[in-house]
């Protein structure tokens, strides 16, 4: 990877959305594309906009609310949302010819997961912390092939049970200051959970059920944890990254001979150990 240029990181000629576009479209294309995040442009593609699926989330969450507090129990027509009603409006974007550090900088200290790609005022692309973490799974670059070990910290590592329920998860996600918890039955890892995978569910949860019953009951984690391969501490990052790259996965968990869990790797734990050795 060259340090002058993105090179093969970015995606071209990505789809993008205009403002019009309704909020139902651009939740079906997330679904089919497997993405979470688009360009809104104008007819010049230059940036207006960026959505995201916590942009879409949140805004179903709204609507919803909306119904309820003005009492409407039955809706014939979906509501009319466009992306311009949802989309965020201060959009970070990086130049075509930005390198390979800066790019990562902007998603790290700005805490987010994807840049549009410009070239004199127009989109030409997008870049994700997902481009990153895939080529750190190559084993090429710069710390990718440090033990995981080096990343455990000996301290104590938040999990809860797969019976616990999504809001007690979204609780203990909140208190613990993380996005992302180990689903544990006692000593030995289940998988994991990030919190878009609680509110996505909880969204669709509410929108199976009709506004003159109560809400939906309580929905044990089990249903959405995500298996996470077994990481021993001492493989490399790179097979760290190449894990949460094949199994789409925010995070792997980290587990001794006998499948007890020593600790959580993140996305962003992997992105930062990449930033501090290109540094």
């Amino acid at each position: 990877m060259s340090e002058t240029n993105l090179g093969t990181l970015v995606t071209y000629n990505p789809w993008s959305i205009g403002p019009t576009t309704l909020l139902d479209e651009i939740a079906a294309r997330f679904e089919e594309l497997h993405i979470h995040h688009v360009a809104v442009v104008d007819p010049e593609r230059r940036v207006l906009g960026l959505v995201s699926e916590t942009d879409l989330i949140r805004a179903q969450q709204s609507q919803r609310l909306a119904l309820v507090t003005e009492g409407i129990t039955d809706v014939t027509e979906p509501l009319v949302v466009f992306a311009r009603d949802v989309m965020t409006r201060d959009v970070l974007t990086i130049e075509r010819n930005s390198n390979f550090s800066n790019a990562l900088a902007l998603l790290l200290e700005r805490q987010i997961h994807a840049l549009p790609v410009v070239q004199s005022d127009r989109l030409v692309g997008m870049i994700s912390s997902r481009d990153f973490l895939r080529e750190l799974s190559y084993g090429v670059l710069p710390g990718s092939r440090e033990p995981v070990a080096n990343l455990l910290t000996g301290k104590p590592l938040e999990s809860v049970a797969p019976d616990t329920t999504l809001d007690e998860a979204l609780f203990a996600m909140q208190d613990a200051g993380v996005s992302t918890l180990v689903v544990a039955q006692g000593d030995c890892p289940v998988g994991v959970v990030a919190q878009r995978d609680i509110v996505r569910e909880k969204c669709r949860l509410e929108n199976q059920v009709d506004f003159q019953t109560a809400t939906p009951t309580a929905t044990p984690l089990l249903k959405i944890v995500r298996n996470s391969p077994p990481i021993r501490s001492g493989q490399r990052l790179c097979e760290a990254a190449a894990a949460m790259t094949d199994h789409s996965l925010p995070a792997v968990t980290v587990v001794n001979q006998s499948n007890r869990l020593l600790g959580l790797i993140t996305e962003d734990d992997l992105l930062r150990v990449l930033y501090d050795a290109l540094a």
